[in-house]
């Protein structure tokens, strides 16, 4: 009886069930398919618009742990990193680019330059802001600014010219573009304003927009590939001089050179890997003899 039973239910659900022919059940599961499919997609993109592009990036230059990097290397990435966050109240958000050995003067730090500039390419940054790890932040307002991106964005660089090809944000011995015009009239009232340049000395802490990006890794190539010609048209291999390719390539491309005012960072007393040897503090504060009322200023934080 129990089987009887059984078997008629079975016959039952059979005829009830008999209108889901395959192909519709086929049907159903592609649409079902397809919905799933389109609802993981909607949530991806959702996602990624929740997950800001960022406006810029700070690069830092150190060979500590480099292998054969000369011992007093040792702790200066650690101490950038402790020098920031006494100057900010937090961690520095940096990307670290390995210092690269190079016996010939200029040649290590220029590679270091061409690793941490196609790391940003790549990163597609509006701005990209390049320190040794022997800058440290001045003790002022403006500089402070570059401890928060939001700042940075607001109030550093929006006020950055369009014909920029590189803002010095820290260096020595300026030569300004406009020597003969008073402090009062090439400088306002903005927390960081940019002053254009002749020529400086000092790349331990510089900017780039995005739109000047692949020309100046083209030609920091060039420099390694070739050399630089110095100032009496002489092509020179045995060692690099960058501010000299920097400041000709912006006058060959039709841009400027910039430096921020105040100074945003100066040079910690050291060991130079460039030079061999110990090294007084760079404020570049205190160098333009011509104009020193206008002189691009800062106050060390010491």
């Amino acid at each position: 009886m129990v089987a009887i039973i059984s078997s008629g239910k079975r016959k039952k659900w059979s005829n009830n069930y008999s209108i889901f022919s395959p192909s519709l059940i086929v049907s159903v599961l592609l649409l079902s398919s397809s919905i799933s499919i389109i609802c993981y997609v909607t949530l991806i993109a959702m996602h990624l618009s929740q997950q800001k592009q960022p406006y810029d990036g700070i690069f830092v230059i150190s060979l500590q742990g480099t292998p054969n990097a000369d011992p007093h290397n040792e702790g200066r990435l650690d101490d950038f990193k402790k020098a920031w966050r006494k100057s900010c109240g937090s961690d520095p958000e940096i990307n670290v680019c390995p210092g690269v050995m190079d016996d010939r003067r200029g040649y290590g730090l220029t590679r270091s330059w061409l690793n941490c500039l196609q790391m940003a390419r790549n990163m597609n940054l509006e701005v990209t802001m390049i320190f040794e790890d022997d800058a440290r932040l001045f003790d002022n307002v403006s500089s402070l600014n570059f401890c928060d991106a939001e700042k940075r964005k607001g109030k550093v660089f929006s006020d950055l010219p369009e014909d920029t090809f590189i803002a010095f944000l820290g260096g020595h011995t300026w030569t300004y573009a406009d020597q003969g015009v008073q402090k009062k009239e090439r400088l306002g009232s903005q927390h960081s304003q940019y002053l254009e340049m002749s020529f400086s000395y000092g790349t331990y802490g510089f900017a780039v927009p995005r739109r000047s990006l692949d020309t100046l890794l083209n030609t920091i190539k060039d420099d390694l590939a070739h050399g630089f010609i110095d100032e009496d048209g002489v092509r020179q291999t045995e060692f690099l001089s960058p501010e000299k390719s920097w400041y000709g390539k912006a006058r060959e491309v039709g841009k400027k050179m910039y430096a921020i005012h105040p100074l945003a960072v100066w040079h910690e007393s050291g060991f130079s890997n460039t030079w061999k040897i110990d090294r007084e503090s760079i404020t570049g504060e205190d160098d333009d003899e011509s104009d020193s009322e206008g002189g691009i200023r800062g106050v060390a934080a010491r």
